[in-house]
């Protein structure tokens, strides 16, 4: 009966831990670490430089609210969880305000990602108050 329970326990820990992974997991710096990289974090915000090449898809992931400045030219395919998707253009210097979370996955169709994310954490804050 002990031996039931244990493994009963183990499992709900388990089981537990993987949904908080999961849940966790859809930040773009854990999701796709090869393309979402931290060049600066604090209290108030994190910075990400995203680059990559034709044909990388990234999987699905969040990010609060954030600034997005291009630094590179690229073709992106966005898409939603709902299966919605969008084809955006990305010039040097072209700059994206998303003043709400976004969760999305994309594909690279041309040209080489090359971007900057302003993750804003106080607007996070204000949104959940």
């Amino acid at each position: 009966m002990q031996r039931k329970l244990a493994v009963l326990l183990a499992f709900c820990l388990g089981a537990g831990l993987a949904t908080a992974v999961a849940q966790k997991s859809k930040d773009s710096t854990i999701v796709d670490p090869d393309v979402h990289q931290v060049v600066l974090e604090n209290d108030h915000i994190r910075v990400l430089e995203a680059r990559a090449a034709p044909g990388w898809k990234s999987p699905m992931h969040t990010h609060p609210p954030l600034v997005l400045v291009s630094i590179g030219s690229a073709r992106v395919k966005l898409k939603t969880p709902e299966g919605q998707t969008q084809i955006v253009d990305f010039r040097p210097g072209t700059v994206l305000w998303r003043d709400k979370p976004v969760e999305h996955s994309w594909e690279l169709l041309a040209g080489n990602l090359h971007v900057v994310a302003v993750e804003v954490k106080a607007a996070q804050a204000a949104k959940g108050n």
